[in-house]
């Protein structure tokens, strides 16, 4: 199978290769090495390779500027040969694709490893290649691939890899690939035609691409319809839900409609993706004969996660009936998505179930207006809630209430309701509401403190665990003034004996 394998690929880089190596890739690795004889600055052109005097005094030419060559007109970057040179390697990845040596319909590519070292005799160096990965593409059968292992041994891989895996420091390498030797390598082959200039930009080695035009010959056909966005969801590995048929022989095989809907998705081929013609397939194969543009937009409804949801609530009706409601729902009230909509619809159904209210109804189930009845709901849970927190404040009052305390100014009692510190919050504009459930359940002691002249208007939240002050503040969380601060402490310690008073009695 190796000896088949590397029979496809010439023994030594073509001169083409070459030529692409030292007048693109390496554009920018030519230099101009400098040095003096007596008074005249000479300099060494590496890609012309000719020596020539600069001129007589001051230095024309400084380290590390650039410079034209007076020779060959190149931009060089200037070196004096007495500098160390040590580090001086230029490197390149150089992606190049040729035809087959022993078949003419075969595509074959290379991912090179390129270098040109100036560290020793700068006096021509050449660019030496090495290797990395080889690929083989044959029409109708796909591609296949081996790459240079660690170990220094050519190792097959199961599917084509777009990187020479194994290849060190390949993503700090600047990579290249010609797309003239595609081509050249192409022509008179079926790939010919498959449509790669199309994905030139994006897919830069192109690699992945050719291994599925070689593969399934749709590829040609999506991309001439205008249909590459399929196609780069297949190249980026992106899920395609099996709505396309790869090896289909027609456009209505390969995306499973007849003719006149192929042409009317062709229309929404910038917008159109996998998940479109899945939804458009979905729902005619339960006989609603949705548009290509209704598919399109209830794409969202056959996200797996989403279809979950429809299909955890048959009981209340069908997956058709359930996308119709929540498309007029999207028209009608204005929805940014169908997707945010079913969200909405699932959180409706759940205020009805929390609320007692049945299910048994059409109009319960899909109310006409859903963003009214769904507000409406939301804020008759939220007063059932709070109801059901306020209960277990009052429950606590008992033990909460004696704690109360006033020195004739200040008076400082518990909070009663959830709504009262909702109240609180809202008028001293902090968070103090955002304690209710932590104060309902016992973890933590909230008091309201108020002038005496004053009882309804508030003035301070002050939260304590235990015997333990966690916080005090006033309006917009700012700290206590100084005669508040005192009467706190003088509350503080008062709890704090009570407390001790209340566990030795418990105690003995």
């Amino acid at each position: 199978m190796s000896h088949d394998f590397f029979a496809h690929f010439p023994t030594q880089p073509s001169q083409a290769l070459i030529d692409y190596a030292r007048d693109v890739a390496f554009l920018q690795s030519r230099y101009l090495f400098v040095w003096r004889d007596g008074k005249v600055q000479m300099a060494y052109c590496t890609h012309c390779r000719e020596t020539y005097p600069l001129g007589v005094g001051k230095d024309a030419f400084r380290h590390n500027d650039q410079a034209v060559c007076l020779q060959c007109g190149s931009t060089c970057v200037v070196k004096h040969r007495g500098r160390g040179r040590t580090h001086l390697i230029d490197v390149a990845y150089i992606v190049w694709y040729e035809k087959s040596m022993i078949d003419a319909q075969t595509v074959v590519a290379t991912w090179y490893y390129a270098w040109r070292d100036y560290s020793g005799d700068y006096h021509n160096v050449e660019t030496h290649f090495q290797p990395r990965a080889r690929y083989v593409f044959v029409p109708g059968r796909g591609g296949t691939m081996m790459r240079l292992d660690w170990s220094g041994e050519w190792k097959p891989r199961r599917n084509v890899h777009p990187l020479p895996v194994g290849a060190m420091g390949w993503n700090a390498i600047e990579i290249w690939c010609s797309h003239e030797s595609i081509r050249a390598a192409v022509a008179g082959t079926p790939l010919q035609y498959s449509g790669w200039e199309t994905y030139c930009e994006q897919y830069n080695t192109l690699l992945t691409f050719f291994e599925l035009a070689s593969r399934y010959p749709c590829i040609e056909y999506l991309t001439k319809l205008g249909f590459a966005r399929l196609v780069m969801a297949k190249l980026d590995g992106r899920r395609t839900y099996g709505a396309i048929h790869w090896r289909g022989r027609t456009m209505e095989k390969v995306l499973r409609m007849p003719r006149a809907d192929v042409q009317a998705f062709r229309k929404l081929a910038d917008i159109i993706e996998p998940l479109s013609l899945r939804s458009y397939q979905t729902w005619r194969r339960l006989r609603w004969m949705v548009s290509p543009e209704e598919a399109h937009i209830l794409r969202e409804l056959l996200l797996p996660h989403h279809w979950r949801e429809i299909e955890a609530r048959a009981s209340l009706a069908s997956e058709v009936e359930i996308a119709k409601y929540l498309f007029k729902q999207l028209r009608k009230v204005g929805y940014r998505s169908i997707g945010y909509t079913l969200i909405e619809w699932n959180d409706y159904l759940r205020f009805c179930t929390e609320l007692g209210i049945p299910l048994n109804t059409t109009r319960n189930v899909f109310p006409s207006n859903l963003r009214e009845m769904h507000d409406t709901l939301m804020k008759a849970v939220r007063i059932k809630r709070d109801e059901r927190l306020t209960a277990l404040i009052e429950a606590r009052l008992p033990e909460l209430e004696p704690l109360g305390y006033t020195d004739g100014h200040f008076v400082i009692r518990p909070a009663r309701s959830v709504h009262e510190l909702f109240e609180e919050g809202e008028i001293l504009h902090h968070c103090v509401g955002r304690y209710a459930k932590r104060y309902a359940m016992g973890e933590t002691d909230l008091f309201l403190m108020r002038c005496v002249s004053n009882p309804d208007t508030p003035l301070c939240t002050i939260e304590m665990q235990g015997d333990v002050l966690r916080q005090a503040r006033g309006e917009r969380n700012r700290p206590l003034h100084e005669d508040e601060q005192a009467f706190v402490e003088q509350f503080v310690r008062r709890v704090a004996q009570r407390r001790e008073r209340h566990r030795r009695q418990k105690a003995s």
